[in-house]
């Protein structure tokens, strides 16, 4: 994913031991919300990046081919109106995804909130 082979230069592979430091080992204090099938951490990549990382609950073995090509898409879509998927963190038992981080909230708190 992170080879410049056919374009696939827009994908990071990130290691486990490099989210748990930007995470705090996953600290409660830096859950963002929950998302879908998982939970969102804040974090803070070794450069001073801050991503959002997305732990998954759960995922069917039959479906990993599949999860790897969504990343593949996903990492490739650059609109003002999606979040930028900048990589994923395949060694623990549940894959990682991690997003660039958009300090203004949740989706759902913005459509809800009254103001």
């Amino acid at each position: 994913m992170s080879s410049n082979e056919g374009g696939l230069d827009k994908a990071k592979l990130f290691s486990s031991k490099e989210l748990e430091i930007a995470t705090d080992q996953f600290n409660e204090n830096r859950i963002l919300g929950y998302a879908g099938q998982g939970m969102v951490y804040k974090g803070m990549l070794p450069d001073g990046k801050i991503v959002a990382v997305k732990k998954s609950k759960t995922i069917n073995e039959g479906h990993l081919e599949q999860f790897i090509n969504d990343i593949f898409i996903l990492s490739h879509i650059d609109h003002r109106n999606i979040v930028k998927l900048l990589g994923c963190c395949l060694e623990t038992e549940m894959p990682l995804l991690i997003y660039k981080f958009i300090p203004n909230g949740t989706l759902c708190h913005l459509i809800h909130d009254p103001n």
